[in-house]
């Protein structure tokens, strides 16, 4: 118990250093608490969920192009949106085309929708991300073309070149009034896409179980909440999306091998996620990036609110690498208000991923938190925590100089905020009192 009760003390001298310098820690400080590296207790829901929207022409396989060829190819016709996700692994620059090329006698009509394109990278999850917020951020434009012949529609027609071990994540949304057939090149910097297209073969895709490239119907999906979130009750609702069980993987057909695939991680679909809330406090929206390291983009539209784009995370490149507990802060619900937030399985992100709404608790005049109802929040917290912490410390001993520094941070950070402590330690007592 005194281990810890010690272990506890040097935690909450950390956390001493974002809490307010008054007596009493206030409710939505108590309430963040909660969040500290870790998920609450929640109720998990179900969502109503349903597919529409455009064909989806996905080309991720090989994701490592050791040599010149077709990484994918089809022909399709209507609105499509293509996903695609290549890394030049070859020892020489190379170009990397998305050609499409009309399949009728008469000229095909192409419509561009919105589109985000990443710059050649080495770092593959910024790429994932910087294609999502030009996605995003993009309008359609109603921009058109008549495809008389074949054309590379990547930077105006000059495709990409990658340096060795360079990747490009892009997503564009199309429709084409005729059959088109869209071919994912990679060929050398000075060849012609559309000799290339008629003379390269269909590379195979990667090894292994998880085929990432194929046609798949429906690349919408819609997630409608049971019912309006409560905001006054306490409770936190959470859904979990793209993990193949809550929310089943797209299922689509590798028409260059006539084989069925699935879309591990949802790569290229696009949620719309819609909820309402009753009650007189405002919400408090939360993702976590539950199946590992996450880089992406989002978009937060409230009613009658403009439309927040949102970097996910939005103070550094990813998160998600140390546990699955990790969140951040969406945005704040108005009382009473509905919204939709959109979201996308980023370009080498990992899934699945949940979204969490907590009412927020306010001080009331004369109440702490515990007046509010953080009570059984707080409480739960710190029994977790202490269990948590406890059996920490019985792998420091084998954790070398990374527990030291920890230790040796925490108690400098102890030292020097001890009365601050007792002031908060003394709010949490009289909180679980009152």
């Amino acid at each position: 118990m005194n281990v810890q009760k010690r272990l506890m003390g040097l935690f909450c001298a950390g956390l001493a250093l974002f809490l307010p310098w008054g007596n009493r820690a206030s409710a939505s400080d108590i309430q963040d608490l909660a969040w500290k590296e870790d998920v609450p207790y929640y109720r998990q829901i179900q969502g109503n969920i349903t597919h529409g929207g455009p064909k989806l022409i996905f080309s991720d396989s090989p994701e490592m192009v050791g040599k010149i060829g077709i990484m994918y190819r089809d022909t399709v016709s209507g609105p499509v949106r293509l996903f695609f996700h290549h890394v030049n692994d070859t020892r020489t620059d190379k170009r990397l085309a998305v050609l499409l090329r009309r399949t009728t006698i008469r000229p095909t009509a192409v419509s561009f929708g919105r589109n985000g394109v990443s710059r050649p990278n080495e770092d593959w999850l910024a790429a994932g991300k910087e294609a999502q917020s030009k996605y995003y951020r993009s309008a359609p434009n109603g921009r058109k073309l008549v495809l008389d012949g074949p054309r590379d529609i990547l930077n105006n027609g000059r495709g990409y070149i990658l340096h060795p071990q360079e990747l490009v994540t892009g997503i564009v949304d199309l429709n084409f009034d005729k059959p088109v057939e869209v071919s994912f090149i990679m060929m050398p910097v000075d060849a012609d896409p559309r000799i290339s297209a008629e003379v390269y073969s269909i590379l195979p895709p990667d090894e292994g179980g998880h085929v990432l490239r194929g046609t798949f119907e429906g690349a919408d999906v819609r997630v409608d909440l049971p019912g309006a979130f409560p905001a006054d009750s306490g409770e936190i609702w959470g859904v979990k999306l793209a993990d193949d069980v809550e929310d089943p993987y797209v299922r689509g057909i590798d028409v260059t091998r006539n084989e069925p695939v699935v879309n591990y991680g949802n790569y290229g679909v696009m949620y719309a996620v819609n909820f309402q809330t009753r009650g007189s406090r405002a919400t408090q929206m939360r993702f976590n990036p539950y199946g590992g390291a996450y880089a992406g983009e989002g978009v937060l539209s409230l009613e009658g609110a403009t439309a927040q784009y949102i970097r996910i995370p939005d103070d550094r490149q990813s998160f998600g690498w140390n546990g699955d507990g990790e969140t951040m802060k969406l945005g704040v619900v108005p009382a009473g208000k509905s919204g939709t937030f959109f979201f996308s399985p980023p370009g080498s992100s990992n899934l699945p991923v949940r979204i969490f709404w907590e009412g927020i608790r306010e001080d009331r005049k004369g109440q702490t938190a515990a007046g509010t109802g953080n009570t059984d929040s707080l409480s739960r917290w710190r029994a977790r925590r202490q269990l948590k912490q406890a059996e920490s410390g019985k792998k420091a001993t084998d954790s070398g100089s990374t527990a030291r520094k920890a230790g040796k941070t925490a108690k400098t950070q102890s030292s020097s905020r001890e009365s601050l402590l007792d002031r908060i330690d003394r709010t949490m007592t009289i909180n679980e009192a009152d």
